[in-house]
């Protein structure tokens, strides 16, 4: 696509972002309610998103690439995962910085900012393949995610099966279930479907900008690492991605939507997670805020690759 569509659908979103944090800050937001719109989204709109993207006909092509997809999903984890503690090595970090810069090297904020830039730039299409690519995630990001952000708390966390049990996850695999069976919604559901998932990017981006606006900002300027982080979250991981996949000349779906979900900033819950397990929640706010900030510039030049 050409960089000044992407631009603008990305600055679009940007805007509503604003939106968000302007509210926040003038009260008609508080945690109360921003918590409801998380649920809100998370539940009902993002799961409403995925299982209209997945409304297709049964085709052997979609299916294998589906499957080609989920095996690329799980060879960028355990990539990013390496470089990850390769990168925290290389940066000197200190021991209590070092979990939550790994963490936010291995997950991108796929849920809040992932599906509203992919389907931006793809379509419908390109949330089919998002949602299957983010498969694990959820597995991931509360287990070994968990393990490395917990850089106080001693003893490792027990595996609960229920983190992969989600209504995001349980849309994907309904979504597709009907797909499988070429199982296509009656016109009035089908519609109400489409209109709640369209909820998603207004929400996602709304929220984003609430949490921002929760942040101490006068601390986020000050640490080096965190600029260091941000760039190798958002060009380089996206750009290594792009060439790896490039190379083995895959159709131009796949490539691009791992290429888009590298370039994503921070995932939101870094700071969640980090508060919850006794991790550097402080730095974990400031990865967010920052990698958010500078991904609106870019995402449209990742977006140039594709």
């Amino acid at each position: 696509m050409q960089f000044y569509a992407v631009f603008e659908q990305i600055l679009a979103l940007f805007l509503i972002l604003l939106v968000g944090y302007g509210a926040r800050k003038a009260g008609f937001l508080d945690s109360r309610l921003t918590k409801g719109l998380s649920g809100l989204l998370l539940k009902i709109a993002l799961p409403a998103l995925i299982i209209y993207s997945m409304q297709r006909p049964f085709s052997f092509s979609l299916l294998k690439e589906s499957g080609v997809i989920l095996l690329i999903s799980l060879a960028i984890y355990a990539c990013s995962i390496l470089l990850a503690f390769l990168f925290s090595w290389l940066l000197a970090s200190p021991p209590e910085e070092r979990g939550v810069f790994r963490f936010v090297l291995v997950f991108s904020n796929v849920g809040f900012m992932g599906y509203p830039v992919v389907y931006a730039i793809f379509g419908e299409a390109g949330v089919f393949y998002a949602a299957i690519y983010n498969l694990p995630f959820n597995l991931l990001a509360f287990t070994l995610g968990v393990i490395m952000i917990s850089t106080k708390k001693e003893g490792t966390p027990a595996f609960n099966w229920r983190v992969f049990v989600n209504p995001a996850v349980a849309a994907v695999f309904a979504g597709f279930f009907l797909f499988l069976f070429s199982v296509i919604l009656p016109g009035p559901v089908a519609l109400a479907v489409e209109q709640l998932g369209a909820l998603t990017t207004p929400l996602s981006m709304m929220l984003v900008g609430a949490l921002l606006a929760t942040m101490p900002v006068k601390r986020i300027f000050v640490n080096w690492r965190v600029y260091v982080v941000s760039l190798l979250r958002l060009l380089l991981l996206p750009l290594m991605v792009w060439v790896a996949l490039r190379s083995l000349s895959l159709p131009e779906m796949l490539v691009g939507i791992p290429t888009v979900i590298a370039a994503m900033p921070a995932a939101a819950n870094t700071a969640i997670l980090a508060e919850q397990y006794e991790g550097n929640a402080a730095l974990a706010s400031q990865m967010v805020f920052l990698s958010t900030l500078l991904s609106v510039l870019s995402i449209p030049l990742v977006a140039l690759l594709l």
